[in-house]
């Protein structure tokens, strides 16, 4: 439910997942709705929330078909066949790409619009990269909601370099707008999983419940895990980043776990 301007209901009894405004500039408002009627979608708004029209094509995922004769592992849940239970996570581009928003899903996708939320394809880097069943746990059924893709942040320094979080799979970097993909979960804990033999870390697998990249200052990154609350540094060239666990600094009668990370 969202109210409008006027104060009357939006989407009254559906699910809103996420609105988000563009500070870009534009103003446009996008909101990612699952109805009971025409299933989930985008909505977008150019007059502050007083109006509201659907996405002329929403995030939707490549029929099965289209990965029949790929080197995908048989198992895997692309070639089972996706489909998009709902948009859970909207953030705009960089201020250099005006128009351009991401999409969040579940089951895990990414997706791109280029045309100010009207019109959205999946990001081929992500969507189709051989890993992904494996750094998601081949997309799997797992919170009760559905296992998601969020947290898509956009460097303000570097309009190539982007993060996203899955629940579960952890925090992934990409430095080519979305054309490759690798883990940065060094230094996180994974206290749900048993012990790796030799001691050794996760490099996937993780729980992030939130991530952002501060404004102000884009070489700090915060992230809020199952397990903790995480900053890490960027450093350029540096291989393998590692998060260090500053949640430990919070009274153990609060903890460290919870949902929500907010810089300023």
């Amino acid at each position: 439910l969202i109210c409008t301007a006027a104060g009357e209901p939006a989407f009254f009894g559906c699910q809103v997942h996420h609105v988000v405004q563009d500070l870009r500039g534009a103003g446009t408002l996008l909101a990612a709705v699952r109805t009971g009627h025409l299933g989930p979608t985008i909505y977008r708004s150019l007059d502050a929330g007083s109006t509201w029209q659907e996405a002329k094509q929403p995030p939707a995922f490549r029929p099965k078909e289209y990965y029949a004769s790929s080197s995908l592992a048989a198992d895997d849940g692309r070639r089972q066949g996706l489909v998009v239970d709902h948009a859970f996570f909207l953030a705009p581009g960089p201020a250099s790409r005006p128009g351009v928003w991401y999409a969040g899903t579940s089951p895990i996708g990414l997706f791109k619009s280029e045309d100010d939320g009207v019109t959205w394809a999946g990001v081929a880097g992500f969507n189709d990269c051989p890993a992904l069943a494996q750094w998601c746990y081949n997309f799997a059924p797992g919170t009760p909601d559905g296992p998601k893709c969020h947290s898509v942040q956009v460097d303000p320094s570097d309009a190539n370099r982007m993060i996203v979080a899955l629940s579960g799979g952890g925090i992934f970097l990409s430095e080519d707008a979305g054309g490759t993909w690798r883990p940065v979960n060094r230094g996180v804990a994974m206290d749900f999983a048993p012990p790796k033999e030799g001691g050794g870390e996760y490099e996937f697998g993780h729980d992030p419940h939130d991530a952002v990249i501060h404004p102000a200052n884009p070489r700090r990154w915060y992230h809020q895990n199952h397990c903790g609350i995480y900053r890490l540094d960027w450093e350029a060239g540096v291989k393998d980043p590692r998060w260090e666990r500053i949640g430990k600094a919070i009274p153990e009668d609060v903890g460290d776990i919870g949902f929500s990370m907010t810089c300023h």
